[in-house]
């Protein structure tokens, strides 16, 4: 859209849970710098205990034997109890909430990185879950019990509320949307670590928290939108890590003419947002070339338009009315990779992680060296896909990238492959050449653009099981175990054209309307990274 940028943040990191955070805040904030534009930090107001249990025999340790290594993660644990909730100290929470806003304003670099000041606020516990966020400090932190107490002292502020993880049991942790106040709450998070809470039909779902699930109706996103809520849409990751924006969890955009306080907070309260799983999905969308968040008035057809740039193949664009999808471009299909003579930009993603689980061998992580070069061509940008801190903003010098990736075990059944994408120009006959840690792939991007490439690093894992066992992995009675299934490997993804990551659905709706109705769509990609649009709403004329 003219006059704006896309800038990407995360709007839902939690921070000081535990009194003694390891990275520290200002820590965890060097590293965000480097791969996001803006940041708000939720200081968690909550105390966590644990009641203990009345029979001292179930305090002991946990056995699991047998059964799969992703069913034993609870071996070695101990039982805690029944975990309960309150409130910290207030002593507690204003010493801390005074560091944290000292650090958060520290950290704001107009034109290079924006912070907000932000906590989460439950209540008690029946009102949904809001991060309450702050265009600048020296404000307080409000532990009201409702929502409505709560709504009262943020009209004294420039302040916002975000409503979260909508989708669970109204009333139970999530919103009761009669109550909300949409000046106040001019967005919600529609996914983040939880799941989605679009709507309760399960296509992604509230699926990895057993406590607060399952996702219901009621309280999601959509029904919001069907009381007449004007309530924009982000996704921010809601984790306890210490990587805000950590890929899949969920990533915020926001569409502001710079990167200062002032015109990302004018965004927020213009609704002029969206969100996406973890690939940094570029997206416009307007209607009567007004953009998403807007409200305006039409008297005869309208004229909607979405513009999709994705990081990699495009599978699909929706565009919904009020909640049902009234048109679909499906871009599977309707590409071909360009032919030589044709120059293109490419996307090409790598990935670099598996082999060994937690607790198989005494190993933790894995340091990456590559390189990528494309000759008679330049590499023309980046976006990281991390899921572990110390990964490195690669070097681009013309048609090379220099890059550093970090792979780390820390839970049987999540990934921990780190990974990058590369945005290359050339013609499809160029040879891209990656280079990784001794091993190397050398092709062309039209043969690229054919299928994934694959490394693994064979002759380490013998010598990696060897040391680890003191056992010749050779005697073994089957080798592909020993061979394959503890090697770390390197995906080169197939190479992506241009054609195949830009996509438009632009439709005319001529239905009457009789009442104000709202637009918004969604877009897919081929490897199921999602982005969700803030609507436009529509009065009639």
């Amino acid at each position: 859209m003219a006059g704006h940028r896309i800038f990407w943040g995360d709007t839902h990191h939690n921070t000081y849970q535990n009194p003694d955070p390891k990275p520290t805040l200002a820590e965890v904030i060097a590293f965000a710098r480097t791969y996001l534009d803006f940041y708000t930090g939720a200081y968690y107001t909550p105390a966590r205990g644990h009641v203990p249990l009345r029979d001292p025999a179930r305090a002991g340790t946990v056995a699991v034997e047998g059964g799969h290594p992703s069913e034993q993660s609870a071996a070695g644990q101990t039982w805690r109890g029944i975990g309960v909730e309150g409130d910290k100290p207030a002593d507690l929470i204003e010493r801390e909430w005074d560091e944290f806003c000292r650090v958060i304003d520290e950290a704001n670099t107009p034109g290079e990185f924006v912070a907000f000041p932000g906590y989460e606020w439950q209540g008690d516990g029946t009102w949904g879950d809001h991060n309450v966020v702050y265009h600048k400090e020296n404000a307080p932190v409000y532990m009201t019990p409702t929502l409505p107490e709560l709504y009262a002292k943020l009209r004294q502020h420039d302040a916002i509320a975000i409503p979260h993880h909508t989708g669970y049991l109204p009333g139970i942790r999530a919103p009761r949307w009669e109550h909300c106040d949409e000046a106040l709450s001019p967005f919600a998070e529609l996914f983040s670590v939880h799941g989605c809470s679009e709507t309760d039909e399960e296509w992604v779902g509230l699926r990895h928290n057993s406590h607060m699930g399952p996702g219901v109706g009621g309280g999601a996103y959509q029904n919001a939108l069907d009381r007449g809520l004007h309530v924009g849409a982000i996704c921010s990751t809601d984790n306890w890590t210490s990587f805000p924006a950590f890929y899949g969890q969920g990533i915020a955009a926001c569409l502001a003419t710079e990167l200062t306080r002032d015109a990302i907070w004018e965004a927020f309260k213009a609704r002029r947002v969206y969100g996406a799983t973890g690939d940094r999905i570029e997206l416009a969308f307007t209607v009567d070339d007004a953009p998403m968040g807007s409200i305006v008035d039409a008297k005869g057809a309208r004229r909607i338009v979405a513009r999709a740039r994705g990081a990699d193949a495009i599978d699909r664009i929706e565009l919904l009315r009020d909640g049902r999808v009234i048109a679909t471009h499906n871009h599977q299909g309707t590409w071909d990779v360009p032919p030589d003579g044709a120059p293109s930009r490419f996307k090409l993603r790598l990935e670099a992680g598996w082999g060994p689980r937690p607790g198989e061998i005494p190993f933790r992580e894995r340091a990456w060296r590559g390189e990528l070069s494309v000759s008679e061509g330049r590499v023309v940008g980046w976006q990281p896909c991390w899921l572990s801190r110390g990964q490195g903003v690669p070097e681009i010098d013309g048609a090379t990238a220099r890059f550093e990736l970090v792979s780390r075990q820390e839970y049987v059944s999540r990934p921990f492959q780190g990974g990058v994408v590369f945005e290359v120009e050339a013609d499809p006959s160029a040879r891209a050449t990656l280079s990784l840690n001794g091993l190397e792939i050398s092709d062309t991007l039209g043969a690229l653009a054919q299928g994934s490439r694959l490394l693994w690093y064979r002759d380490e894992v013998l010598a990696m099981l060897r040391e680890a066992t003191g056992v010749d992995p050779s005697t073994f009675e089957r080798q592909d175990p020993v061979y394959y299934h503890y090697a770390h490997k390197a995906k080169l993804h197939r190479a992506a054209p241009e054609a195949a990551y830009v996509a438009a659905l632009e439709h005319t709706d001529e239905a009457p309307l009789a009442k104000e109705v709202n637009y918004r769509v969604r877009v897919e990609q081929r490897n199921g990274q999602r982005a969700w649009s803030s609507p436009v709403w529509v009065r009639p004329g």
